[in-house]
């Protein structure tokens, strides 16, 4: 199976917590991304993760500062990690580009934003995932048995 052309956008903390994330699928070889892009206005961020990609994944992912730069890396997906404000937006300009998005929670600040993303998701035919980590944690899986 083709790995994924995966790229992370907003580079900050929560980008590299998801970067450690996909480090830890590529060393159980489990990794089905291919991280090529490293996405944020701010240029020091990017490069930080780019680096911290080429030291944990072995590959320096193409450094750019907004998602149009994206375009030539032939994204396919890509993780938003940007302050929440953000979120919502550039989901659905990823959608629109063609390209499957996560996005770290919230999805959107209002319910007529997450709305807005679930919309673009059904008309591109995309796939949206929200990083909600805590459902999966183990006290609150002992909460709901």
């Amino acid at each position: 199976m083709d790995k994924l052309r995966l790229a992370i956008v907003g580079c900050g903390g929560m980008g590299h917590r998801h970067l450690y994330g996909l480090a830890e699928l590529h060393r159980a070889g489990l990794s089905r991304f291919e991280l090529v892009g490293a996405c944020d206005p701010v240029q020091d961020n990017a490069e930080s993760l780019a680096q911290q990609a080429s030291d944990l994944l072995g590959v320096r992912p193409t450094v750019v500062s907004n998602m149009a730069g994206l375009e030539a890396l032939d994204v396919q997906a890509v993780d938003i990690t940007t302050t929440p404000r953000y979120h919502h937006a550039l989901g659905v300009e990823a959608l629109e580009r063609g390209w499957h998005a996560m996005i770290e929670k919230p999805v959107g600040l209002t319910v007529r934003a997450a709305n807005v993303i679930q919309a673009a998701a059904a008309k591109t035919n995309r796939i949206v995932s929200v990083a909600e980590n805590y459902r999966r944690d183990p006290i609150n899986r002992l909460g709901k048995a």
